[in-house]
């Protein structure tokens, strides 16, 4: 099996081991896929971040007290006591440590002046998860928002809480946002669910011109098949994060059983 057992976007991509290499396998095949539909007028480029990024990793340690059990002599006459030490309990503990993450940008670009004209971001834990890496990134999209930049926003993760946007936006698993900046306050959202197809996504350039499409759902066939990731991923084991009791019935009807998943 070479290609995704999904019809969308495969939760399985979403584990931590392996998304960074999607966000960057992703952010390559976009700028390949939009190179030759913006040409000559503009260039897709891809802009590398790298951003600091606080992992908590979960320890053994020592720190209590151990519990000790002190034994008298039987001999009535001894003069000492002699303390027999258990094998102390460790508790649990955690490590912070400090971690350089690759963050990978698409930009449209005007050739003439060298303009940007559209960024396109797919996000990672790092932008979503509350702390210094989301802040950074709100002002980021702040910054796109002043600056006359189309922004579009590609969340395909479950975790962590979504950018936010003002509307009446139903909950989904996966979003997509697109902020034509010729709009104003105005953007076009888009909830998809782990069940459905990725959707072709318009990207906005400058007027008169008009926008060019972005198939996310090719672009996702593509990364999967040239990585392998059917290599990579056991399909055997629960979604990372789980999915819904629903969706994880409805999913292991696609995937593969397990004997075959190992050959």
């Amino acid at each position: 099996m070479t290609r995704s057992p999904f019809p969308g976007m495969d939760p399985y991509l979403e584990a931590p081991d392996i998304w960074p290499d999607v966000h960057a396998a992703l952010a390559n095949i976009i700028r390949e896929q939009l190179t030759p539909l913006v040409a000559p007028k503009y260039t897709a480029e891809l802009g590398t971040q790298i951003v600091i990024e606080r992992i908590v990793e979960e320890r053994r340690g020592v720190g209590a007290v151990p519990d000790v059990t002190l034994t008298r002599a039987v001999s009535e006459t001894a003069a000492a006591v002699a303390p027999a030490p258990l094998t102390p309990t460790p508790v649990r503990a955690r490590i912070r440590v400090d971690m350089p993450v690759e963050l990978v940008t698409v930009y449209i670009r005007k050739r003439e002046g060298q303009r940007i004209v559209a960024a396109i971001e797919v996000l990672s834990p790092v932008n979503k998860r509350p702390g210094k890496g989301r802040d950074e990134y709100l002002e980021k999209r702040a910054g796109y928002m002043g600056s006359g930049v189309h922004l579009i926003e590609i969340d395909l993760l479950r975790k962590w809480p979504r950018m936010p946007v003002e509307g009446d936006v139903p909950e989904s698993d996966y979003r997509v946002v697109v902020r034509n900046a010729y709009e104003g306050e105005e953007c076009s959202v888009w909830p998809v669910g782990v069940r459905q197809l990725l959707l072709v996504v318009p990207v906005p350039l400058l007027r008169p011109d008009p926008d060019v499409p972005l198939d996310l759902g090719a672009a996702l066939c593509t990364a999967y098949e040239r990585a392998r990731y059917d290599l990579r991923i056991n399909y055997s084991v629960p979604a990372d994060p789980p999915l819904s009791p629903e969706d994880a019935a409805w999913a292991a009807n696609l995937t593969p059983a397990p004997a075959a998943n190992q050959a």
